[in-house]
């Protein structure tokens, strides 16, 4: 008896422990519904403090433990009916007003006579599990609704390729009802060319061997043609990782596909036009990037086969002079074309000679996008004109006087040679151009043309701006600078001005000249020198010597080889070749059509001393230009000084005595042999004109 009593004290002790400690909800009620005990669990899960305080909120289990009636009822009938519950879920009212999904389990308890001492039940939040339940349906709604609404052809595929389920979009894009496609594979609508092509995709997605695929593919439309569809695919995998589904997105783009195969044959076309063309062709949008250049401007250009689509004109530059890239820009920002514009090429290719065509790029809306640049070789043309006018002008040299005749002969003596050049010349007479024809029309042309302005730099700065210096030489050297001897390695070096270079400057460069090396200021290292060296100046260098300003041994290292350009004074028969010259660079400039000069502004041009020589002619047209609108310039076009000087002349004052026979026969021929049109252009009288014309 003893042992029997403690057996009962210890299992009884047990299920309080376990009653107390559990951490699922348990009650005990009577049969009439009233709470005998619960647990801290289920106290705790409905929000109260204390199993107490829920036993005396809640007198019975009737009372307001469950939110519907109808469950309460329909619980307490299965009771009665099975003696037991498991797994009802209904919903619970919280302390605070909530409501709890529960999972209850309930039995009744009866004694040894059959009769019912009391309820116990077990309660199992299972709130988080109902919201995902709801959560997940509601997403499935969405899903569907989505899948069902969207504009994209959309479907689900089987791992053998079956469909699953399809919505509204893709029957119409393969003419098939949702019962046809669910009896197919996809594989019986793909084109059989692409069939291969898809399986081997879609198979790397179901090993995982990629993520997404992504491809335009050709499907057959039930009525049997041929359409295009851009298709991505992805694999759906289970919470394992194992693949459960295909999901292809499919959108017709039949109508961009035949739009971009008549634009790539219409590109076709184009391009073969254009490689049958042998003027090289350019087009650039409104930034001067390029969009399309032609096979041809690799032959015409030496910078061309340089020049690919996407790249900016702007990035060129080092050998090339960019004349024609002006010339594209100036319709860039004008809108304008640009025609028959004439330059002479100084690049790689020093005398050829080109005729330039520029016009507005426009779209089919005739909205501004760019420009074309047309680019013609009249290389040989412009040969056969120099020999039929005698040789009217050299390497953009303006001129077919007998002085400038003779220079072009030396010039061509002198482009392969070593020698140093000493070029003279008032300011003004083109020095500049004829360093430029000797350095082009050789070997040197190449490599850089570097010039040097010796009267624009003070005499502190020129040493250190031909030599270079490095870091730490005199104050400000911050850093290693090359000077401009080591920049025109290989090439050549043109000083301006050099009668204005200080007489301690003058030695380091007769040493250059002499033993072809110098040394950066403040540097102890000799560098060879592989320069050509060209001077020029206006000045009187004998006078210069004279009075001890300027070096007679570099004097005569500069003077191997001479030219001497003259005054146009001395050669106004070239005035009318300049002048036409400039007008049609200045046409250019300005967008204008000025087509010629006043037979009167001829005239005064061909009495004018022009103590600013060419300069001063460019100067005085370019001052014509801005005030005439086009057609010709007139008298009233000029500068103030020619009009005062053109007053002068009318009163006789001022006649010329001496013109050169030269120059008179070159005025009869330019008027046909009428010698009073002759004279009155040189603004003598006809006496002067035969005198001059018998003189030796």
């Amino acid at each position: 008896m003893q042992n029997d009593s403690d057996d009962k004290l210890t299992d009884e002790f047990s299920y309080r422990s376990f009653f107390e400690n559990s951490v699922e909800g348990f009650f005990l009620s009577t049969p009439q519904g009233r709470f005998i005990a619960v647990n801290p669990a289920l106290a705790r899960m409905l929000g109260y403090g204390s199993p107490e305080e829920m036993i005396s909120a809640l007198q019975d289990l009737k009372s307001q433990l469950y939110l519907t009636p109808m469950d309460r009822d329909r619980l307490f009938a299965l009771l009665n009916e099975k003696g037991k519950v498991a797994d009802f879920e209904t919903q619970f009212l919280c302390k605070d007003g909530s409501v709890k999904w529960i999972s209850l389990a309930a039995r009744e308890v009866r004694g040894r006579d059959g009769s019912l001492r009391f309820i116990e039940g077990l309660n199992i939040d299972i709130t988080a599990r109902k919201n995902a339940e709801t959560s997940l349906r509601e997403s499935e709604e969405k899903f569907r609704r989505t899948f069902d609404q969207a504009p994209i052809g959309a479907a689900i595929l089987s791992l053998n390729f079956l469909f699953v389920q399809v919505n509204k979009a893709l029957c119409d894009i393969t003419g098939y009802s949702e019962e046809e496609l669910l009896s197919k594979r996809i594989l019986d609508i793909i084109h059989p060319d692409d069939v291969s092509i898809g399986m081997g995709y879609a198979n790397r997605l179901i090993k995982g061997e990629i993520d997404f695929y992504e491809n335009d593919r050709r499907f057959v439309h039930k009525n049997g043609s041929t359409i295009w569809a851009s298709i991505s695919m992805r694999c759906l995998r289970d919470a394992h990782g194992n693949p459960s589904y295909l999901l292809p997105m499919i959108q017709d783009i039949t109508t961009r596909k035949n739009a971009l195969a008549s634009l790539e044959q219409y590109r076709l076309n184009l391009e073969a036009v254009l490689r049958s063309i042998p003027d090289a062709v350019l087009t650039v949008d409104k930034e001067m990037n390029i969009i399309h250049v032609n096979r041809a401007m690799g032959d015409v250009c030496c910078i061309g086969e340089k020049m690919v689509p996407g790249k900016s004109l702007k990035d060129f530059s080092g050998s090339c002079d960019r004349s024609c890239f002006n010339i594209l820009l100036k319709t860039l920002q004008t809108r304008k074309p640009v025609i028959e514009y004439r330059i002479e090429c100084t690049a790689e290719t020093p005398g050829k000679s080109f005729i330039i065509n520029s016009s507005p790029l426009l779209d089919h809306d005739k909205r501004f996008m760019g420009a074309v640049l047309a680019i013609r070789d009249i290389t040989r043309l412009a040969n056969l004109e120099r020999q039929v006018t005698s040789q009217v002008g050299y390497r953009n040299i303006i001129g077919k006087s007998k002085a400038m005749q003779e220079i072009y002969s030396i010039i061509d003596l002198l482009c392969d040679v070593e020698a140093t050049v000493l070029i003279t010349g008032e300011s003004g007479t083109g020095k500049e151009l004829i360093a430029e024809a000797l350095h082009y029309g050789g070997s040197r042309a190449k490599k850089p043309l570097i010039k040097v302005n010796c009267a624009a730099l003070a005499e502190s700065l020129l040493e250190s701006e031909l030599f270079g210096h490095v870091r730490g030489a005199f104050t400000g050297a911050v850093k290693d600078k090359i000077g401009r001897f080591e920049a025109a390695e290989g090439g050549t070096l043109f000083l301006d001005e050099i009668g204005d270079v200080a007489l301690t400057t003058q030695i380091k460069l007769l040493r250059v000249l002499e033993r072809k090396e110098y040394e950066r200021v403040g540097d102890s290292v000799m560098r060879k020198a592989d320069v050509r060296v060209i001077a020029a100046t206006n000045a009187d260098l004998a006078k210069l010597i004279r009075q001890g300003l300027f070096r007679e041994d570099l004097y005569y290292r500069l003077k191997v080889m001479s030219i001497h350009l003259p005054p146009l004074r001395e050669r106004v028969q070239d005035i009318p070749l300049l002048c036409q010259h400039f007008i049609n660079q200045l046409n250019a400039d300005y967008t204008k059509n000025v087509t010629r000069i006043s037979d009167e502004v001829l005239r005064l041009f061909m009495q004018h001393s022009w103590p600013g020589n060419v300069r001063e002619l460019r100067n005085s047209l370019e001052h014509a230009f801005i005030l005439c609108s086009g057609g010709e310039i007139s008298k009233e076009h000029l500068p103030k000084e020619f009009s005062q000087v053109m007053h002068v002349n009318s009163e006789g004052r001022v006649h010329k005595t001496k013109v050169s026979r030269e120059a008179i026969l070159d005025a009869i021929s330019r008027n046909g042999g009428n010698k009073a049109k002759a004279s009155r252009e040189l603004g003598i009288d006809r006496r002067t004109l035969y005198r001059n014309l018998l003189a030796k």
